[in-house]
């Protein structure tokens, strides 16, 4: 055999196949180079939109330092204040509690009668400061803790509001990350430092997450035109709300998993209520802060909550109308119709929240619908028409199982013996328009049955010879050969396919009994030699 470089079709072969990886090789090398150039000028942009942010934050605290006045009165409050405050370390107990109300009273006068965004600003952190120190610094319980951190966070957004048109960058990352470091210290407040150090601090507290949640977001502003340029307090109140608005999902879904009272769906349905317009402010804040992971995060669960919202509407329309339904049947002798039809308007009303937006929900309402026809109305078709899209809803559930459950099981029940019952009307109707050519075929369907009684030959050569198939040819015959030994069971093989009723479309009626009679006998000795 020649070899293969000797060949030179398959040397050139080789040649375009290594000509081709090389160019794919290097259009890949090129395609990375081109990707990375890209990467460091996308990392350079940000670069220089950070350092122009910086830049017009500092510019911006220049220029409001440049017309700040020590003098004002919002300054003078303040630093009377300040100089008390640094007081309260190992200040005697007694007199703690007048000093720092004292020392909020000058900080709140300092806030109110700031003239610019600098003293604003500055009065609203000193603020959220002594409501921190005081939380360290006092006896307090549960219930005071909590409103001392909503106090808190409630100055330090007023701090971001303001600090946004006149602080440094670092001066609004610090106040940012000392509001989210309370934010995480209150929803975990029972594991936290300050309270094992002061189980006091614990009492009172709430033991539901979600209160504290609902508290602490009720300190965020919610008119996002309040915000300003602050992309911290978009930012704070896009988490916020996304984490409240989480709690308050995964209650109304616990509730839609076990819901089986009116009370249970009422309170599910007012929980998503609730739910959608957080999410909604979590994405538009997000948007605002630069997060688009976030924001994918609160729209996704925007479809979750609008899902578990149409499944308690289907449910509440479903529930009142079975209790319709069973007033209707339980206070009068007479169906009341007009009360039936608001029932049927009920469970039409349940499909029409759940279409397309859970199928198992839309199935409960078919199946309800389908049992007020074929149960009470007594119609039947229409109730098989509802219960066979309930079988179909729970196939397409599939690999969910729902064959256990009780609403598949009544649809399954009632498509299966309408089936029945039209199969056995089928087979009546057919034995009625039979009966007279049955007669006709007496003598025939006797001679049929005294052959098959005598054995498989005897009723092959009975067949073809009083009752050939049509197109058999006027030559064939019955051999010897042909019913001797193992070749009958091939002639009766061709003979049940020859008589059998499908060959025999569009043929006489009196013929197509006959052909079906004889393809029973013959089908009959064929069955026996296998």
């Amino acid at each position: 055999m020649p070899k293969r470089q000797n060949d030179p079709q398959a040397a050139q072969a080789d040649g375009d196949e290594q000509s081709a990886k090389k160019a794919k090789a290097a259009a890949e090398r090129a395609d990375r180079r081109e990707q990375e150039r890209l990467r460091r000028e996308k990392m350079k942009a940000a670069k220089r939109a950070h350092q122009e942010y910086v830049s017009t934050a500092e510019a911006r605290f220049r220029e409001a330092q440049a017309g700040n006045d020590p003098k004002s009165r919002s300054n003078k409050l303040r630093s009377d204040a300040n100089a008390l405050y640094q007081s309260l370390d190992g200040l005697d107990p007694c007199f703690l509690t007048t000093k720092i109300s004292q020392i909020e009273g000058l900080y709140s006068n300092a806030l109110q009668t700031a003239s610019t965004p600098l003293e604003k600003s500055s009065a609203s952190k000193n603020l959220a400061a002594l409501a921190r120190r005081t939380l360290r610094l006092t006896r307090a319980d549960g219930t005071t803790s909590l409103q001392l951190q909503v106090t808190a966070l409630k100055h330090y957004v007023s701090a971001l509001f303001w600090g946004s048109q006149c602080q440094t960058i670092a001066w609004m990352d610090d106040i940012f990350s000392a509001a989210r470091e309370l934010i995480d210290t209150a929803l975990d407040w029972r594991r936290s430092d300050l309270v094992r150090e002061s189980p006091l601090l614990a009492q009172g507290w709430p033991e539901d997450r979600g209160v504290v949640l609902g508290r602490l977001h009720a300190a965020l502003p919610v008119d996002s035109s309040s915000w300003g340029r602050s992309g911290h307090v978009a930012s704070l109140q896009a988490s916020l709300s996304l984490r409240y608005a989480k709690h308050l999902l995964w209650d109304a879904l616990d509730v839609q998993e076990r819901g089986s009272t009116e009370q249970e769906w009422r309170r599910a349905l007012d929980l998503v209520g609730r739910v959608q317009p957080l999410l909604q402010m979590a994405a538009h804040s997000a948007i605002r802060a630069g997060i688009p992971g976030l924001q994918e995060e609160a729209e996704e669960l925007l479809d979750s909550a609008e899902i578990c919202a149409a499944i308690c509407r289907s449910t509440q329309s479903r529930h009142t109308g079975d209790a319709m339904l069973k007033r209707v049947l339980d206070n009068s002798e007479d169906l009341d119709m007009e009360g039936l039809r608001l029932v049927a308007d009920f469970y039409r009303e349940a499909i029409s929240h759940a279409r397309d937006l859970d199928l198992e929900s839309e199935a409960r309402a078919h199946r309800a619908l389908g049992h007020l026809y074929y149960n009470v109305l007594r119609m039947t078709d229409r109730g098989v028409d509802h219960y066979r899209l309930v079988i179909q809803m729970g196939v397409a559930m599939m690999p969910r199982q729902v064959e256990h459950t009780e609403w598949y099981r009544e649809a399954r029940a009632a498509v299966l013996k309408a089936q029945r019952e039209a199969e056995a009307a089928e087979e009546k109707a057919k034995a009625t328009a039979r009966a007279p050519l049955m007669e006709e075929l007496a003598e025939e369907l006797r001679e049929l049955k005294k052959a098959a009684e005598k054995g498989a030959h005897v009723l092959v050569r009975h067949v073809y010879e009083k009752h050939p198939p049509p197109g058999l040819s006027p030559d064939f015959s019955v051999t010897n050969e042909m019913v001797m030994g193992d070749r009958i069971k091939d002639t009766l093989r061709k003979a049940v396919i020859a008589y059998h009723p499908d060959k025999q479309v569009g043929k006489p009626a009196k013929w197509c009994i006959l052909s079906e009679e004889i393809t029973k006998e013959l089908n009959c000795k064929y069955q026996n030699m296998k």
